[in-house]
């Protein structure tokens, strides 16, 4: 039988990884040569998802090891399509390969306003957890959906369950207008007998509401 590419390079991974370690120590351990570099492609331009994701695994395991420049020429271009992906998992690990090499796209900021929009939750997380990267204060609006946003989710193993994304949102906020508010943590029962907890917004959102009585204004994106 015909091995695909992700497992070809599997292998490789395979026969330099001793147990101790994951699968990306063991990319950085193989030299990307002209094979592994066309086995990569080959993952990438595959109409199979799960090729797509282990082509995507890899090429972002070789970005810290200054790949030739003529990969990343190839890669490039193709970035926008994958952040386009009908699978989530497709869309969050191309995300991570345009925010590393966000200096090569001139419309950085404007395609990570529009992942803070992702239909996906942990792909939405993932562009929130970088707002520091193409986010300032006048883009406070683009955060405001947040509050009621519905992501629950561990801090840690067996930790109480948080509704993470409307945390951190609200994280971002406080950094973004160099101001922390008088907040207190909230909670509901959701399954069972189960909690989750947040953070008030409230405190922001009067605070905010003066600010626009003052007449300030801020770009809504």
């Amino acid at each position: 039988m015909v091995k695909t590419a992700s497992e070809r390079l599997l292998e490789r991974v395979n026969r330099v990884t001793p147990d101790s370690i994951g699968i990306r120590d063991g990319i950085a351990r193989i030299p990307l040569t002209p094979e592994v570099i066309g086995e990569i492609k080959e993952c990438l331009s595959s109409a199979n998802v799960s090729e797509v994701k282990w082509g995507l695994s890899f090429a972002e395991g070789y970005l810290d090891l200054k790949p030739p420049q003529e990969f990343l020429q190839w890669v490039l271009p193709r970035v926008p399509a994958w952040l386009k992906h009908a699978n989530w998992d497709v869309r969050d690990s191309a995300l991570e390969i345009f925010i590393r090499l966000r200096n090569s796209y001139g419309n950085y900021r404007e395609v990570m306003l529009e992942m803070l929009q992702d239909p996906d939750e942990q792909v939405r997380w993932h562009a929130l957890r970088q707002y520091r990267s193409f986010l300032t204060q006048d883009d406070i609006p683009a955060l405001l959906a947040f509050q009621n946003d519905r992501y629950m989710t561990e801090t840690e193993m067996g930790s109480p369950l948080v509704y993470a994304i409307r945390n951190d949102a609200l994280a971002a906020i406080e950094d973004l207008c160099g101001k922390r508010f008088n907040k207190t943590e909230k909670v509901e029962p959701v399954e069972g007998s189960l909690m989750v907890y947040w953070w008030d917004w409230q405190p922001f959102l009067g605070w905010w509401k003066k600010q626009q009585g003052k007449g300030r204004f801020w770009r809504v994106s």
